[in-house]
């Protein structure tokens, strides 16, 4: 695992500060680092030899102690990271409301401007893998702050658009640009998730929940602002906005964000002879425990992006629900979303097996997901209380299922022998990104052809039952893991 500091080295090169650990300066002003440096210091030799030893998948990680209180430089690296988090989670819908509507008007259809929306996600996908490639090439810092300004420039772009006439430019030219943003914003997640993997390796889930806390409510926000800010100042209003508090985050990332660097945690001839870019990529991919929290991320992305675009159609011809009386249905889940973040990440930061958390997490998920329309299997008629209690299940429970499937890529890669730099790091946090845009791709297609072809209840059925097998896969997989593991005392999971 990454390090929150390690011991100063003699004369560093500078190919080991481009592409070793990151760490935070000390100083004496510093505070808490001397003591950080004193635990980083006994965690980095518990990681020297763990890794040295390759120790097979099962056996149980090394005991650390407690985590030390934030000091002030990572509390201002956690503002800086939940603030271009809550912008990102609003810069993925704030068109939302009016988008579709504005397209229309210049003739386009809803599968073109559908288009718009679907292009981002796939240039997510393609673009993770190239950013955990970049991210310690270039810098992880500097990786976050320029993909900020790319975010912030195209996201005002693309409020320029409403001055193209023709359809066929105007669209041409949104895919251009929402797939630069795309990129973007897939820049920024692959560079905060690694630097929340190195900074706080003993309270990973409780920072990635304050994050992935921070884009829920991005989610949430996203729509009512632009909605709001369309009505006001017509369609650049909520770009420019946007936009402009994008590159303010980024300049001022680099007043609040601590001071960082890349070092090598050894300087030996192993140091020598890293392994290639493909090679550790290959290492994640065979190791089978990482499949099976692909798995659960498609599932996790399916069961929002394939249900949700078609929920309003059919809650209005069965229920009569309008759509602004669904999005406060909306509006409740995330808000569920939002405040139960810090609650699963302090929970899954103090579990020794979390293969049984995410498996406990998932049960509840699929009866969410199956009382929403509800599913035939249940025998139940649609109702607004039974949609409520689906989705304020469906959303805390399946963020309980998510927020540990990095930390836990994490640790069974490095397990396995990926080592555990600024490289490795990088690599894992690109995959992950990748594989739940790969969910956000097939989602609303394939809830799409479902939902036409044999109805919405049958869509809730078929997500509601794979989520029901990937629980019983995670629950037997976290039984092989207790049995096999041998703890001498409990322990904190990183």
């Amino acid at each position: 695992m990454g390090r929150n500091d390690y011991p100063p080295q003699s004369s560093p090169s500078e190919e080991n500060l481009e592409t070793s650990p990151l760490l935070f300066k000390s100083s004496p002003n510093n505070g808490g680092a001397t003591d950080e440096a004193s635990s980083s210091q006994t965690t980095s030799s518990l990681s020297s030899s763990y890794e040295d030893s390759s120790p097979s998948p099962d056996e149980p990680e090394p005991v650390v102690p407690s985590p030390p209180p934030l000091s002030r430089s990572q509390v201002c690296l956690l503002v800086c990271l939940s603030a271009s988090s809550l912008l990102a989670g609003c810069c993925t819908v704030i068109q939302a409301p009016f988008f579709t509507h504005e397209a229309h008007l210049r003739g386009l259809s809803s599968a073109a401007s559908g288009a718009v929306f679907s292009c981002f996600a796939l240039a997510q996908m393609v673009a993770f893998p190239a950013m955990g490639w970049l991210a310690p090439r270039l810098g992880v810092t500097r990786l976050y702050t320029l993909s900020l300004l790319v975010a912030g420039v195209t996201t005002v772009v693309f409020g320029m658009l409403t001055y193209i006439e023709g359809p066929a430019p105007f669209l041409g030219w949104c895919l251009t640009v929402r797939a630069a943003e795309a990129v973007g914003t897939a820049a920024a997640q692959t560079a905060a998730r690694t630097i929340i993997i190195n900074q706080f390796p003993r309270r990973m889930n409780s920072a990635m929940s304050l994050v992935e806390g921070m884009i829920g409510a991005g989610l949430c926000l996203g729509p009512a602002v632009g909605g709001a800010m369309y009505a006001l100042g017509g369609y650049g209003a909520p770009f420019y906005t946007l936009g402009v508090l994008l590159l303010g985050t980024a300049a001022a990332s680099l007043i609040l964000m601590p001071t960082v660097t890349d070092r090598s945690t050894r300087t030996t001839e192993k140091d020598d002879s890293r392994s290639s870019y493909l090679e550790m990529l290959i290492l994640v991919l065979s190791t089978a425990d990482n499949w099976l929290i692909f798995a659960a991320l498609l599932v996790a992305a399916m069961n929002w992006t394939a249900m949700d675009p078609s929920m309003e159609p059919y809650m209005h011809a069965v229920l009569g629900i309008q759509p602004a009386e669904l999005s406060l249905f909306f509006l409740g889940s995330f808000a569920g979303y939002a405040l139960s973040s810090p609650l699963w990440g302090r929970l899954s930061d103090h579990i020794n097996n979390t293969f049984l958390l995410v498996a406990a997490c998932l049960a509840p998920t699929a009866l969410g997901v199956l009382l929403i329309p509800p599913s035939p299997l249940l025998g139940l008629r649609p109702s607004r209380l039974l949609l409520g209690l689906g989705m304020v299940l469906r959303e805390p429970f399946q963020l309980g299922a998510y927020l540990p499937l990095l930390p836990l890529m994490v640790r069974r890669s490095t397990a396995r022998g990926l080592r555990s730099d600024v490289r490795g790091q990088a690599l894992v946090s690109a995959v992950f990104g990748a594989a739940y845009s790969l969910g956000n791709v097939l989602g609303p297609v394939g809830g799409g052809l479902v939902t036409d072809r044999w109805g919405y209840p049958t869509l809730a059925t078929w997500l509601g039952g794979v989520t029901v097998v990937l629980c019983v896969a995670m629950a037997l997989r976290g039984a092989v893991y207790h049995s096999t593991r041998r703890t001498a005392a409990p322990y904190v999971e990183i």
